[in-house]
């Protein structure tokens, strides 16, 4: 994040900037200090000696310069706003902040500070602190937001933009270098979202979303976009796993076209894994590729499908068989959206919880079995399974992007879940639901091949059912139709059937060559 104070002299840039930077262990950057330290000189003398062109010149360089950098505060000297290069240099990746103050204090401010500036060196000091104001006040405006530090200290100043920003919620950082980006979770984020899209500079937004799930949301969405000038088109397509085909992607692609996106367009997803799968091709293929951001609403979004750049739809022979890897540039969880989501599809977020837990750590396992009434009634413990969720996943994909080797593990329970929703149609059973089959029935196939002790498949077990999800696949579902579906699925390599299986919970390894015998005799297990 880059964080741009602009504002007149005396409004708090710099003890605001500071206290910034402190908070957040950003560097602080204030463009006089690098004037001044490239010039050997203080910034008065400069304009004495070589005028206020002199200087500007100067200014843009430092600006330009510190415009390149991330994880910063940069405070900017007074006039900075009046170039329109140096606003476009800071605004670019950053979000710029005017702090104002009324004419008196400002002058009451730089008198403290023991001395006049070079602007100010008039017999009227305040007369032209109005004059200089009423020029400026249109550049000012340009800014993102507004902060009033007339009656405020510095740190009640940070705190108010670090909330703004949601600065001061979980993040968890994605490292994919110049594809980095972060996950911001929290309560009450959604109504904050509309600041952190200005970031972005688009030249249009569009939400896209379902039937279902925009009309409960609308009015919390639109309010805070509205109040940053973004207006966004709506496009909605109808609400389940059946839909995310090619057909529909086709439908968003005209009606951006319609509406001439280009790309420098953003796109929003709001909804669950369907809606977030579906967006993130489309926007790895509109023109080529345009941003997007994830706004997840469902669990199972939140925790996986909106985090690490799979995106794709699927195809009556395969599950997510036609995508691409394409990173989103935000990912925004507002926890409170839970609570408008059916319990069926909760639990079925839980699942993905749970294969974290079993790939890679035996202490989620465990507090997810011992914090249950938190986890469920939404409290703290929600949030953490969250965090930690979204902090596993975001460690394999920054070391395994495109699922070279290590992103394999993520697939825990979705070899036999994704066979399971293609036999079924995807209409039977929730994604997270077919998953906790699939992870149920590869720990007994791991048992089988004594890699893994039947204790904790039956610990795993257990825990899928105190849940309130299936541990086990129907009778009545095709043994010979879900090997079929195996068959084409992403994970087979020249014909052999690989399979992420657990040692022990916390840790899992791949099998490339997986006997079939004993994936019928798991696929059929009752016990």
């Amino acid at each position: 994040m880059k964080i741009v104070l602009t504002g007149f002299m005396g409004t708090g840039k710099t003890s605001v900037g500071k206290e910034l930077s402190r908070k957040l262990g950003y560097r602080f950057v204030d463009t006089d200090v690098l004037i001044e330290e490239k010039e050997g000189s203080p910034i008065p003398l400069i304009f004495k000696e070589k005028g206020e062109n002199y200087f500007r010149n100067l200014e843009q360089d430092s600006v330009k310069e510190a415009s390149m950098m991330r994880d910063v505060v940069i405070a900017t000297g007074g006039g900075v706003i009046k170039n329109r290069k140096n606003v476009e240099n800071l605004g670019r990746d950053g979000i710029i902040i005017w702090l104002k103050a009324d004419p008196e204090i400002i002058l009451k401010r730089v008198m403290l500070e023991g001395g006049k500036r070079p602007l100010l060196d008039v017999e009227e000091p305040l007369n032209e602190i109005n004059n200089l104001l009423s020029e400026r006040i249109k550049l000012y405006e340009q800014a993102d937001t507004s902060v009033d530090t007339n009656y405020i200290t510095p740190q009640e100043t940070a705190h108010e933009i670090i909330d703004r920003l949601c600065l001061d919620h979980q993040v968890v950082a994605v490292d994919l270098n110049e594809r980095s980006y972060n996950i911001v979770i929290g309560s009450k984020v959604l109504p904050k979202l509309g600041l952190r899209l200005k970031k972005f500079r688009p030249s249009k937004v569009a939400i896209i979303s379902n039937k279902t799930v925009f009309p409960l949301y609308k009015d919390i969405l639109f309010g805070p976009l509205r109040q940053y000038h973004i207006v966004p088109e709506i496009i909605l397509i109808p609400d389940g796993e059946e839909y995310k085909n090619l057909l529909w992607t086709y439908y968003i692609h005209g009606e951006l076209l319609k509406a001439k996106f280009d790309r420098n367009s953003l796109l929003i997803v709001f909804g669950g894994g369907v809606v977030g799968d579906i967006t993130g091709f489309v926007a790895s293929t509109y023109m080529r590729g345009i941003k997007y951001i994830q706004v997840p609403t469902t669990l199972l979004a939140q925790v996986d499908s909106s985090v690490g750049g799979k995106t794709g739809v699927n195809h009556p022979l395969g599950k997510n068989m036609i995508g691409s890897f394409y990173q989103p540039s935000l990912v925004f969880i507002d926890v409170d959206t839970l609570r408008t989501l059916p319990k069926g599809e909760f639990y079925a977020g839980i699942a993905e919880i749970i294969k974290y837990g079993v790939i890679a750590d035996g202490k989620l396992f465990d507090y997810l079995k011992s914090n249950i009434e938190d986890i469920l009634s939404l409290g703290d413990g929600v949030i953490n399974v969250i965090k930690r969720s979204c902090e596993i996943k975001a460690d394999v994909v920054s070391k395994d992007e495109k699922e070279a080797g290590l992103r394999a593990i993520l697939n825990f329970g979705h070899t036999i879940g994704h066979a399971i929703e293609t036999v079924t149609g995807y209409k039977r059973f929730l994604h997270g639901e077919a998953v906790a089959m699939g992870m149920c029935a590869a720990a007994d196939l791991a048992v089988r091949m004594r890699i893994f002790r039947k204790d904790e498949a039956t610990r795993l077990r257990e825990l899928v059912e105190l849940y309130n999800l299936p541990s086990r696949i129907p009778d009545e579902l095709n043994v010979s139709e879900m090997m079929n579906a195996m068959e084409v699925d992403k994970k087979v390599k020249a014909g052999k059937l690989r399979f992420i299986l657990p040692k022990t919970i916390g840790k899992v390894r791949i099998e490339e060559d997986v006997d079939r015998k004993l994936i019928r005799e798991a696929l059929q297990s009752k016990s």
